[in-house]
């Protein structure tokens, strides 16, 4: 059985986590990069129009966007290059994900490339994007 399940909504569950994840990320909804604050705002309207039937999406904890990196994954971002995130996530995505961590001006953001995180102005202007999710991850 896959640890993945394709809910057919543009949802995908991780069975091991119970995590519900967007099957695309905001670059992918929108087709623009945003900061953390817009994303933010793309959480408040997943919410408002239940998506997937749902009306708890989140950014994510950091703890979380990281159960869904594993470097034996392979999927491609916008730029074709690789991103290890499992092949059922949709492919052109961005290779990194903002995270609810915040201090001050600064956010955290995961890089899907390679497994790290690092601090990024929360209103920066880079090729940034979010990877909604709901749930609360089991232990």
């Amino acid at each position: 059985m896959s640890r993945f399940n394709d809910n057919q909504d543009g949802t995908i569950t991780d069975i091991e986590t119970a995590l519900t994840w967007q099957k695309k990320d905001s670059r992918q909804l929108t087709g623009r990069w945003m900061h953390l604050e817009k994303s933010q705002k793309l959480a408040k309207e997943q919410n408002e129009t239940k998506v997937g039937g749902y009306n708890d999406w989140r950014i994510p904890k950091l703890e979380d966007i990281k159960t869904i990196f594993d470097k034996s994954f392979s999927n491609r971002d916008f730029g074709k290059n690789e991103i290890h995130i499992h092949k059922i996530f949709e492919q052109g995505g961005a290779d990194c994900s903002w995270t609810d961590t915040v201090n001050g001006e600064r956010a955290m953001m995961f890089s899907l490339v390679k497994g790290r995180s690092s601090w990024i102005n929360k209103l920066g202007d880079g090729p940034f994007a979010v990877r909604l999710v709901r749930g609360v991850r089991k232990e």
